[in-house]
């Protein structure tokens, strides 16, 4: 053999084991992918919008849908709008597409009576009715049918005087009776006689209101009395002489005043000096009448009293209620322990 010949051989027999394993791995991976390819199993039955596959060649699927139509079904995504073949069926639906804008009655679901005018005018009088504050919860207009005139709110000044009708900043009312301070003190007769028409109910709802209007750097205290005193002391809070006047101290107040009832009699001069011990700026003093009267005259009477208790520091506001106009034109004890104190006197009837 030459030499050429020889290398040749030698050459082939070099690549014949590479070419042998190159031939298997196609094969196996050939043998692989017709095994994946092979689909789902044969004779299953074809559903309509089911997955499962023949083979090979083609299924029918017939139409079980509820609709009785002759046309072919067609690719959702080849569907058009549907056209209304209607000429009036169409300017309907073209009609009932709003052009305008809704008005305030329309949009408050009113009907406009046809005679109503769609004015500037009139829209501005819709507008009144729905758009601001509106009458407040528990004003003079809702409320003036349950209130005495002599204790219902005249006018609206604001000032904040003594005796004005709308109380001001840092100020509180009660009775009508207006006063600022920095602590006050309320003292009201709960005795058998004000269980009489609705004296008690009206004690207790403008103690509640005048305690609402006082600020949380301002101290309040109550005094129920009859025969003995009852000096209010707060749900879950330690009795204090006064009491901060918070949100949730004025509602805790608010619970014990509804707990009282009037009963027994009545004695006037310990609740008042009780409420001159706790030095506050302003005391109201409310009952429903002045018997046992207080001495007025001559050093060491009642009145004297606690003129010398009181020094000139706390204002005394005294609310007398009565059943009717009152009749004696001589100035009585309450009228008296109001004026030495710079307080006001008010008298009203209750029937």
């Amino acid at each position: 053999m030459d030499l050429p010949t020889r290398n040749s051989g030698i050459r082939l027999a070099a690549l014949l084991p590479g070419s042998m394993i190159s031939l298997a791995v196609h094969l196996a991976v050939l043998v692989v992918a017709g095994m994946s390819l092979r689909g789902c199993d044969r004779g299953v039955p074809v559903e309509a919008g089911g997955r499962d596959y023949r083979e090979v060649g083609l299924a029918v699927i017939p139409d079980r849908s509820d609709r009785n139509t002759s046309t072919p079904r067609q690719n959702p995504h080849d569907v058009e709008p549907e056209q209304a073949a209607d000429p009036v069926a169409r300017l309907q639906t073209q009609k009932s597409i709003p052009t305008e804008a809704p008005t305030i009655s329309e949009l408050l679901a009113t009907e406009p009576s046809p005679n109503q005018a769609s004015s500037p005018l009139a829209v501005a009088m819709d507008l009144s009715k729905t758009i601001g504050p509106g009458e407040p919860i528990g004003s003079p207009a809702t409320l003036q049918g349950g209130i005495p005139p002599q204790i219902r709110p005249a006018a609206n000044s604001g000032q904040g005087s003594a005796g004005s009708p709308t109380p001001g900043p840092g100020e509180t009312q009660f009775m009508n009776i207006i006063d600022g301070g920095s602590s006050f003190v309320y003292v009201v007769d709960t005795s058998s006689s004000m269980s009489e028409g609705r004296r008690m109910g009206l004690a207790k709802s403008q103690l509640k209101g005048s305690l609402r209007l006082l600020r949380p750097n301002q101290k309040f205290q109550v005094l129920f009395y009859n025969e003995a005193i009852t000096q209010m002391k707060l749900r879950r809070r330690t009795l204090q002489d006064l009491y901060v006047a918070t949100e949730v101290h004025v509602q805790l107040a608010a619970a014990e005043i509804d707990r009282v009832q009037p009963r027994a009699g009545t004695e006037h001069k310990g609740p008042l000096l009780r409420a001159l011990d706790l030095q506050a700026d302003v005391i109201y003093f409310l009952t429903d009448g002045d018997n046992p009267a207080l001495s007025t005259k001559g050093a060491g009477s009642d009145l004297d009293d606690l003129r010398r208790l009181n020094q000139n520091r706390t204002r005394i506001h005294v609310i007398e209620f009565g059943a009717g106009p009152r009749e004696s034109r001589r100035q009585s004890w309450l009228q008296l322990l109001a004026q030495q104190s710079g307080g006001v006197y008010k008298y009203i009837a209750v029937r």
